[in-house]
């Protein structure tokens, strides 16, 4: 069996869970939903993407993003049509970082300070610390 592939994600959920009205959460059987169908269900049905392009941004075939949109939409339609909570967990994903692709000039959002790092030496931007004051807030510089 081959591994699975990491699916790209451009951030994730703000909610993760979600419950019928009125019931307590410990009185309803949940039905749980990747991530990556979770950004499936947003390129296709919120942003409107067609599968080719959105499958392009998840870094998948577009057979692959077909299969985890319609499990998905089946898992979502029979959460509503049961009555099951539905909570958002797991999966085979990686959040995309835009602060540290291209350019690779940062500043600190702290003090304000700028250094350059090598392109391709396996820093990301996002998890540098700046030199001079230790702020964990760079960004990338433009």
């Amino acid at each position: 069996m081959r591994p699975i592939k990491e699916r790209h994600i451009d951030k994730m959920p703000p909610v993760t869970r979600f419950k019928p009205v009125g019931v307590p959460l410990f009185a309803v059987d949940e039905m749980v939903i990747t991530v990556e169908e979770m950004e499936a269900i947003r390129l296709a049905d919120v942003e409107e993407l067609d599968q080719e392009p959105a499958s392009v941004q998840m870094g998948i075939s577009r057979p692959t993003f077909h299969r985890i949109l319609a499990k998905a939409h089946t898992k979502i339609a029979q959460a509503l049509w049961e009555g099951k909570s539905l909570r958002v967990d797991g999966g085979t994903y990686r959040v995309r970082c835009c602060e540290c692709e291209g350019d690779r000039e940062f500043r600190c959002g702290a003090c304000g300070y700028i250094w350059t790092v090598p392109k391709g030496n396996g820093a990301r931007g996002c998890q540098m610390l700046c030199a001079v004051c230790g702020a964990k807030e760079a960004v990338r510089n433009k």
